[in-house]
């Protein structure tokens, strides 16, 4: 039967094993470091592709709407491992951007494309009657647009913009193929060193655990705020 003292002291060796000894903390660090980057990088610059998207597949132009559609069906259809590949090997493959733009730049493309689904999905929420409603009490068209399509749209977006972030996030865990050292990597790099996995894993999910949770709060913190805005007018 092990001992209390001596169970104590195998988890405060692993622990040291698994952060401590050799600054293997660092790894982490670095590793926290890159996800947040590839992340917050990623998923903004995919909201502004997801954008142009949506806005090519409901434009009047027959083209655009089907080169919209296609770019984006596309982009879904491809995992994302694969999709960062080809951006690596193929695409950029002789070029000497860093590998972190080319990831940022893949897992933008991916996020769009999804991003474009959910935008089309909150604006299809919007019905044509009130819009020309509003066109009729004299509004033009883009103040029936701020004023009635797009609080609708934000509304109805919000909850699924959110759980993609978090989606985009959790995408990042496969940038360790491509040579950089990510959360998951930074732990397979340690579980290398120690052959013990436990701990390196349970502190990323945790940090995933946490980074999603703050952004959660953080968006609906927003949501809850343009909310009030016209109360407050």
């Amino acid at each position: 039967m092990i001992k209390m003292g001596d169970f104590f002291q195998m988890i405060w060796n692993k622990i040291y094993k698994t952060f401590i000894y050799d600054d293997r903390y660092l790894f982490f660090v670095e590793g926290l470091k890159t996800t947040l980057i590839l992340t917050f990088g990623s998923f903004i610059l995919g909201t502004l592709f997801g954008i142009l998207l949506t806005v090519m597949q409901r434009s009047g132009n027959s083209a655009l709407q089907k080169t919209g559609r296609g770019i984006a069906s596309l982009l879904r259809g491809i995992p994302t491992m694969v999709l960062l590949m080809i951006m690596a090997y193929i695409v950029f493959g002789k070029s000497s951007l860093p590998l972190m733009l080319i990831a940022i730049i893949g897992l933008t493309l991916k996020a769009g494309s999804y991003l474009s689904e959910i935008f089309n999905t909150a604006l299809n929420t919007v019905q044509p009657g009130e819009v020309e409603a509003a066109r009729t009490l004299g509004m033009n068209k883009w103040q029936a647009f701020s004023k009635v399509v797009l609080p609708q749209t934000v509304t109805s977006a919000m909850p699924l913009y959110i759980n993609q972030f978090v989606m985009s996030m959790q995408e990042t865990s496969v940038v360790g193929y491509l040579a950089i050292i990510d959360l998951t990597k930074a732990s397979s790099i340690v579980t290398s060193r120690t052959m013990d996995a436990f701990f390196g894993l349970i502190f990323i999910t945790l940090i995933y655990f946490v980074i999603g949770l703050i952004a959660k709060q953080f968006v609906k913190l927003f949501d809850s705020r343009r909310k009030q805005e016209p109360a407050n007018d």
